[in-house]
């Protein structure tokens, strides 16, 4: 458990803190902010457990700690807006309630405020409750998307550690382990835009991941991706936005694209010299001899494409452009819209190439290699 007391007075932070290493004899991984300064940097740069507010600090520890003021909105604006916006928090100030100015606005950021007094422990018990909560409260290190089950099905041929199938929330959700790290598989009620859209912000934001992916297929676009190829989404937009004028579409595409320090590390990763071997072993298709992993732009719509004319209409939006499907976009705008700024990425195989050919010979392999693909990804990101 990793917690932040923030407390310029060094009689009430020891109270404080021999108070929750009493209750957690384990040990906490326990910081220390006594200055504004201090404070705001830790909570704009740090997830935490839980955060101990207090009212007043001084500004900063280098001015020798001057006269304390009252710095709760500073410090409620910035948790507001910070990565810790979902985590538990509690006040604990010795200043009389009734003249504290800085109740409403912590009560405004979700921050609930208690009276400290040496002869009074009744503020005890309210940070207690708030530990309890997050001893209760189940983190996930990833958390992965399929639109289909049999894409999900894919990790049974992973190495991957498969737990039981639970309904969260209303949400499908496979439990998972990779790298002795917790993670769900999740599919929606029905594939497409809108219901992963609704089931990835919604997951992201209970479950506050440091990753997400997504693995499938798709299709490809020819001259820049073949029938089995994986293609790594280097970014992402939804081919449909923008305006019908003059019987003619015109098209407004918003894109998203990997962070950056990710991208470089997927671009590493897939030049991996073993990484094709783990990924085809044990999948005996022509098709996989001379698969590709292509790090590439990939467009997302909320129709299935088998049409030769549509794909190259569609293609015309971006000129590397390697494949098309149904869902990345929606995850990726949902990681991206997130306060807890997870990592994402995806990865799709190439099964059709958006013709009218498009059957399902290539689907099984196909949820297998792009599953293997997130497998190995995380196994080694989540060490690092």
């Amino acid at each position: 458990m990793e917690i932040l007391l923030i407390e310029d007075d060094d009689n009430k932070r020891a109270d404080i803190e021999a108070f929750i290493s009493s209750l957690i004899p384990g040990g906490v991984g326990l910081e220390f902010a006594c200055a504004l300064d201090d404070a705001r940097r830790k909570i704009l740069a740090k997830s935490y457990d839980l955060i101990v507010f207090d009212f007043f600090l001084p500004l900063s520890r280098q001015d020798g700690l001057s006269t304390p003021q009252d710095v709760s909105n500073e410090l409620a604006a910035d948790f507001r807006y910070s990565k810790n916006y979902q985590t538990e928090t509690i006040a604990i100030t010795q200043y009389k309630l009734d003249d504290s100015k800085g109740i409403p606005v912590f009560n405004g950021a979700g921050i609930s405020v208690v009276h400290y007094a040496q002869d009074d422990e009744s503020w005890k018990d309210s940070l207690k409750q708030k530990i309890n909560r997050v001893n209760n409260f189940v983190r996930y290190d990833f958390l992965i998307f399929c639109a289909l089950t049999k894409e999900r099905d894919g990790y049974r041929l992973t190495d991957a550690e498969i737990g039981d199938f639970r309904n969260i929330d209303g949400m499908s959700c496979l439990d998972l382990c990779i790298a002795q790290k917790k993670g769900l598989c999740l599919v929606p009620k029905k594939p497409g835009l809108v219901n992963m859209a609704v089931i990835a912000a919604k997951a992201i934001e209970k479950f506050q991941p440091k990753i997400v992916a997504m693995s499938g297929i798709c299709a490809g676009v020819e001259g820049d991706s073949k029938l089995m190829d994986l293609v790594v989404g280097q970014l992402c937009w939804e081919y449909q936005t923008g305006k019908f004028k003059a019987n003619k579409f015109q098209s407004e595409p918003y894109q998203i694209s990997i962070p950056h320090d990710l991208e470089v590390d997927l671009s590493q990763f897939i030049q991996g010299e073993d990484l094709k071997k783990k990924i085809r072993k044990g999948l005996f298709f022509e098709k996989m001899n001379d698969f590709d992993i292509i790090l590439a732009p990939l467009s997302s719509g909320s129709a299935v494409i088998s049409d030769n004319k549509k794909m190259q209409e569609i293609g015309e939006q971006h000129r590397k452009m390697a494949a098309l499907e149904m869902e990345m976009f929606s995850m990726y705008e949902a990681a991206y819209q997130s306060l807890c700024a997870p990592l994402f990425f995806g990865v799709k195989a190439v099964v059709d190439m958006g013709d009218d050919k498009k059957n399902d010979q290539l689907h099984a392999p196909a949820c297998a290699t792009s599953a293997r693909f997130v497998y190995e990804f995380l196994s080694w990101k989540l060490q690092s």
